[in-house]
């Protein structure tokens, strides 16, 4: 059984403030880090936190990987990123449901066999060349008239899966910075009503 806080004690717990400093921290490294400005001393730091960060989320999400029913190895984020598949039945243009460094999951017309191996190209960005590799059809799950494809990486080049796990780190930084903005407007006192004429 948990305990309660005692009457009286602070709202946040030395616990919580550290925790929210270490993120705070990561997700100011992780724009220095795009930004090439992160300096040699600190990214080993960067490294080891984005590292056990993921392994932290990974276990959040507690969700299984239907080719093999292990646990997944990588997280997952939900983010729309165009893509283009060569299927049997000719190019196929989507966007991704959701994404990670070992596959991705999208909406196309029709179910692929899985095993499947189907080439793609990921374009993350208008500003960079696509990632193309070759992706395994590992489940086929009907929705609303069409088929969410879920797949995983086979062939990519690893700078690809790089800028895939940035991308990643960028949707994690977003949601941490709201959560710290929505938890830092719940501690800040209402502001005082104005005084009566």
């Amino acid at each position: 059984m948990v305990e309660s806080a005692p009457p009286g004690a602070p709202k946040n717990s030395m616990v919580t403030k550290s925790l929210t400093h270490w993120l705070s921290q990561f997700c100011s490294w992780h724009e220095r880090f795009k930004g090439g400005t992160l300096g040699e001393d600190v990214l080993p730091s960067y490294m080891k936190a984005r590292a056990d960060l993921g392994a932290i989320l990974v276990m959040a999400q507690r969700l299984d990987i239907r080719a093999n029913h292990g646990t997944r190895q990588s997280v997952r984020v939900a983010r729309a990123v165009p893509v283009e598949f060569d299927l049997r039945s000719g190019k196929a243009s989507s966007l991704t449901r959701d994404i990670s460094v070992n596959g991705l999951s999208a909406l196309v017309g029709e179910a692929q066999n899985p095993g499947t191996l189907a080439p793609f190209r990921l374009r993350l960005d208008r500003n960079t060349q696509p990632i193309a590799g070759r992706c395994r059809v590992v489940a086929n799950i009907p929705l609303q008239g069409s088929v969410r494809m879920a797949a995983t990486f086979e062939d990519i080049p690893k700078d690809g899966r790089s800028r895939i796990e940035t991308l990643v780190f960028d949707a994690i930084c977003s949601e941490i910075r709201v959560m710290l903005r929505s938890e830092q407007s719940q501690e800040s006192p209402a502001a005082p009503p104005p005084p009566r004429p």
